[in-house]
This record gives structure tokens, sequence and C-alpha cells, in this order.
């Protein structure tokens, strides 16, 4: 959604959250990562038998019913949004914001050891406001929204992109024209056959912001951008799109639709046989509330669905996502 909304969010300072100190988390970390090992029946984050316990940052996985995502570490009484892991799950990117309400790229790396390294500002954020990390499902390239100049392109942001170096980043570039214009953008996300789909305020478009794919080749945009058609934009706001990797499913955000649950909610189409959008379908209670709810993301695995509601990520089984399929028509 809108990054100017996160100034709705709620209260963030609760009871149950613990100081966001890089110490505290680091004791916190290895709390978990020990509780979720030796408690029966912990499931770990790849599956039953052979799980891993210290998986998405030693969490006890999510149920039916979503869950703030490591609360006290990356959910803080700080305001936090976004979730991308590396394909192997060692690397989690999220994003807080700041002083000045500026916002930044955090970091949590896995060590050979199993254990995960407090948040810091990822190397290539914190000089400007960053936000909208995602990783390619081949780990290769990371796109991201920046505030930062560009010749030629406008605020207040802009697609940046990096390729995978060694185990970090190169230096971010700016994909240019036709992705990036004088118009704001945000939400990258990519499915695996090239096509990048963002939010964007494009001349022409349905609503106030509206979802658009362009072809992303040889590390090159290829445009015009394509208006996402269907039940997806239309006169409403929509926003955040999060592609599946086979294309199969969309997930995004729209405001002011008949019967949801607050402001902002997410919903979901599915792919049909001819190509075209299925109706969307609001995600439901257990995930969209009174509250914005945004942020859609997926794990490496497929098995957790996360999302950001009042300044924390939170996480929850998939299956809350995949059961719509069947309903959708």
């Amino acid at each position: 959604m809108r990054r100017d909304c996160l100034m709705l969010k709620g209260n963030y300072g609760n009871a149950r959250r613990f100081p966001a100190g890089a110490a505290r988390a680091l004791i916190m970390i290895a709390v978990l990562a020990m509780a979720n090992s030796c408690g029966p029946g912990s499931g770990g984050g790849t599956g039953s038998g052979g799980a891993d316990p210290n998986a998405f940052l030693g969490e006890k996985p999510p149920g039916d019913d979503p869950v703030v995502f490591a609360s006290g570490i990356v959910s803080t009484e700080k305001i936090e949004l976004n979730a991308a892991f590396t394909p192997d799950g060692r690397e989690f990117y999220f994003t807080r914001r700041g002083a000045g309400r500026k916002l930044a790229i955090m970091e949590v790396r896995r060590s050979d050891g199993g254990g995960w390294n407090a948040p810091e500002v990822a190397p290539f954020s914190g000089v400007y406001s960053d936000a909208d990390p995602f990783i390619t499902a081949d780990g290769r390239m990371m796109f991201f929204i920046s505030k930062r100049p560009a010749e030629g392109y406008g605020p207040p942001n802009d697609i940046w992109m990096m390729d995978r170096a060694g185990d970090g980043w190169s230096e971010p570039r700016n994909p240019g024209f036709p992705l990036n214009t004088p118009v704001d953008i945000a939400f990258p996300s990519m499915s695996g056959d090239g096509l990048l789909y963002h939010a964007a305020e494009y001349y022409g478009g349905g609503g106030r912001r509206d979802i658009y794919a362009l072809s992303f080749i040889n590390g090159e945009v290829e445009g015009p951008p394509r208006l996402v058609g269907g039940d997806v934009s239309g006169e409403y706001d929509e926003a955040d799109p999060l592609i599946a990797r086979d294309g199969s499913w969309l997930v995004f955000v729209s405001a002011g639709r008949p019967g949801g649950f607050g402001a902002a909610d997410l919903y979901v189409v599915f792919r049909n046989g001819d190509g075209s959008w299925s109706k969307a379908r609001n995600l439901g209670g257990k995930v969209n509330t009174k509250a914005y709810e945004y942020s859609p993301a997926i794990s490496p695995d497929g098995r957790y669905f996360f999302f950001t509601r009042d300044g924390d990520i939170y996480w929850v089984n998939s299956k809350i996502l995949f059961d719509l399929r069947d309903g959708a028509l």
C-alpha cells in the first residue's frame, strides 16, 4: 500500500514486545532457536521429519491463524514491513522505519553454525529511503524501491535492482525508462518467466494507483508497462502485487472495495485456463481487519504467507491463501 499510509498505523508499543537492541535480539534469537529445537512437534520451517529448527530465524512455524513474526527481533516497537528470504533461506530482508520517517532495508543472515545475527541495515541501504525488497526465485536478482537520485527519473520512488555478487549484491542500478518515470512506483515482484509486476500511478490507469507488468529480459526492461486487467486494476486503489513464481496467482492490496474488512485489504486472483484472471477473493477475516493489511510475501518453499499489519510483520500457513483457489471463478 502507499508508504504515506504508514502514519496511520496503530499503537506499536505494547507489552508483549522486547527492546529492539542488537544485544537483546541476539539473545532472543538464541533462546527461540533452542526452544524450537527442544520443544515437541516444533515443525521447524522446512517440513516434518528432517525439519530444520533454526529455519525462519528459529521461529516456531505458524498454523492457520496469523501470528507476529520474530516479535522483539524483527517486529518491534518501530514500524516494520516486507519479508524477503533468499532461496536457500539463509538471508532475510525487511524494511524498518527510522528517524525522520526514513525507511531502511534491514538484513539478517544465518551463520555457518546455524544461528542468526541481529538485524542490521543492509550494506546497500541506510543513506536514502529504501523499501520493498524482492528477491527472484533463482536468487540472482533483488529489486527494491528507493528515493535515491537518478537523473531523468522522478520523485518520489523508483525501482532499483542488484545482481547477486558472491555472498552479497552488486551496486544498485536504475533500470530506467519505461519502468521508471516521473510518477510514483512501488512494490516490484517477478514471475519465473520474467514479468515484473509493480504498482504505479501511470496516466490512463483505472484508479489512483494500479498494477502493471512488463517484461524483464537479460537484465533489461522491455516496455511499455501493461495494465493488469480483469478484476485486479479498476476504479479502486490497488497496490503491492505479489505474483506467483509460475504466474498462477496474484495477491494484491485494494482499498475501498465493497465487502472489505477495513481501509485496505489483501485479495487474490487465480489464473484461469484461458489465461484470464479469476474474480478477486478477499483473504478473509483472519488476515484482513479494520487496519491496513499490505506487503504480501511468500516463503521460498511456498509454505508460509507473510504480510504487514499495524507496523508488524505477520506470517501464517499459506493454506489460508490456496484454500481460496477452489472458490475462484
